[in-house]
C-alpha cells in the first residue's frame, strides 16, 4: 500500500513538473513571438536593409557604403554592378548617428571582408539637438543580439549623456532597447500593425541597400546650392564623433581602403564652411575625400536642380543614376575591384538590377513646383503619367 502511495505521489509530482515545464515553454514561446511582432515594423525600410544584409552570402560584398539617407538614396548598387561589375551594398539608416560607424563596421565584418568602405560625411553638420530616439533605434534595434549590440546601446547612452534631442523622446531605459515589446506594445493602439507583422513576415530590401519608394520617382525643383566660402567649427558632438571614426579607420585601413564622400545637394547658406572644416580634417589624416559639392562636380555630374531631386537633401532616381554612374567608374579605376558580372554567385545582383529597372520603367510620376511666395517656400504638386527616361 505504501509503495502504491509513493508511486502515486511520484506520478503526481511528475505530472505537475511536466505541466510547469510546458507552461514555461509556452510562455517563453509567446514572449519571443510577441517580441518579434511588437518590434520595428516589417515595412520599415531601415529594418529591411539590415534583413537583406544579414541574408547575403558571406564574403561576397567588396564595397560597403555607410551613412545616412544621403547614402541609401544616392548610390544604386544594382546599377554599379550592371555598369562596372562592382558587388556593393549600402548599410545605412535615415539619420544614422555617425558615432555608430565603428560598430556597424564590426557588424559587417562578422560575415563580409570588404575591400573598400565608403563613408558619407553629411551627418557631421549635426549636433546633439538633432538626434532623436528613432535615429538611434534604426541602428540598435536592427543589430542582431550580440556584444556589439549591447556596446552600441551603451555608447549611445554615454554620448547623449541624458540629452533628449530635438524631440525630447530618447529613452535611457536599456530594457526598451533589448526587449522590443516594451517599447512597441502601443503599436496596436496606434493602428500601425500590419498583417505581415502578425505573420512575422521578413521583408528584405531587394536592391542591395538602395532605397526605392514613392520618392524615387518624385521630382521637385530645388534652389541651387549656396557654396559659402571659408571655414566654420563643427559641433562638439560632430568633432568628437569624427575623431573617433578617423581613429577607428586608422586601425581598419591596414586591410581595407577607406573613401570619404560628401554627396551633392542643395547646400544652405552657412553649411559649406562647416563641411570645409570636416573635409580638411579628413584629408589631413591622410584619407581620400570626394567632395561633390563644387560647381565643377555639379557640372561633371550634369546635375539638373530642376529635375534630379525630390527634396533639397535627396536625389530622385534620375539624380541617383548620374551619381552612381560617375562614382562607380571612379571606384573601378582607383581600386582593385573585381568584375563579378556573369559569376553565378552574384545572380542576386542581376535580380536586384531587374527589380530596380522595373520600378523606374515608367519614369517620374509626381512633379512638384517649388517657389517662394510671400517669403515662404511653397510646393505645388501635379502628376505626369509618362516621361522619356533618356
Amino acid at each position: 500500500m505504501q509503495e502504491t502511495t509513493a508511486k502515486s505521489k511520484y506520478k503526481g509530482k511528475l505530472r505537475a513538473a511536466i505541466c510547469i515545464m510546458a507552461f514555461v515553454v509556452m510562455a517563453a514561446a509567446l514572449f519571443l513571438y510577441l517580441n518579434k511582432v511588437f518590434s520595428m515594423g516589417d515595412a520599415d525600410a531601415n529594418r529591411q536593409t539590415f534583413k537583406a544584409f544579414y541574408s547575403e552570402e558571406p564574403n561576397t560584398i567588396e564595397v560597403v557604403y555607410l551613412g545616412t539617407s544621403a547614402a541609401n538614396r544616392f548610390f544604386i548598387n544594382p546599377q554599379a554592378y550592371h555598369d562596372e561589375g562592382i558587388a556593393s551594398f549600402t548599410v545605412a539608416t535615415m539619420g544614422m548617428p555617425m558615432f555608430f560607424i565603428p560598430e556597424v563596421i564590426e557588424e559587417v565584418e562578422k560575415t563580409q571582408d570588404p575591400k573598400l568602405y565608403i563613408i558619407e560625411l553629411r551627418w557631421f553638420l549635426k549636433s546633439k539637438d538633432d538626434i532623436n530616439d528613432a535615429h538611434i533605434r534604426r541602428v540598435t534595434d536592427n543589430l542582431k543580439y550580440s556584444g556589439n549590440k549591447l556596446e552600441s546601446i551603451d555608447k549611445a547612452f554615454t554620448i547623449m549623456d541624458g540629452d533628449t534631442g530635438e524631440l525630447g523622446d530618447i529613452s535611457y531605459n536599456k530594457v526598451d532597447y533589448l526587449v522590443p515589446v516594451v517599447k512597441y506594445h502601443d503599436r496596436l493602439t496606434q493602428h500601425s500593425m500590419r498583417r505581415g507583422d502578425w505573420k512575422l513576415t521578413s521583408t528584405k530590401n531587394e536592391t542591395k541597400g538602395y532605397i526605392i519608394s514613392d520618392k524615387t520617382r518624385k521630382q521637385v525643383n530645388q534652389f541651387p546650392a549656396r557654396l559659402t566660402p571659408g571655414k566654420a567649427p563643427m559641433s562638439e558632438l560632430a568633432e568628437e564623433s569624427l575623431n573617433e571614426v578617423l581613429d577607428y579607420c586608422d586601425q581598419v585601413k591596414e586591410d581595407t581602403d577607406i573613401l570619404f564622400v560628401l554627396s551633392p545637394y542643395s547646400v544652405k547658406t552657412g553649411q559649406m564652411p562647416v563641411f570645409n572644416t570636416v573635409l580638411e580634417k579628413v584629408e589631413k589624416r591622410g584619407y581620400q575625400v570626394l567632395n561633390f559639392n563644387t560647381e565643377e562636380m555639379y557640372e561633371e555630374l550634369d546635375l539638373d536642380w530642376d529635375k534630379d531631386y525630390y527634396d533639397s537633401m535627396h536625389v530622385n532616381y534620375l539624380g541617383a543614376e548620374k551619381y552612381t554612374a560617375w562614382l562607380s567608374k571612379y571606384l573601378k579605376s582607383h581600386y582593385a575591384l573585381e568584375d563579378y558580372r556573369g559569376d553565378a554567385r552574384y545572380e542576386s545582383w542581376e535580380d536586384a538590377y531587374r527589380e530596380y529597372k522595373e520600378y523606374v520603367k515608367d519614369g517620374i510620376n509626381v512633379i512638384g513646383h517649388k517657389d517662394k511666395i510671400g517669403g515662404k517656400v511653397t510646393i505645388i504638386y501635379d502628376s505626369r503619367q509618362e516621361q522619356n527616361n533618356d
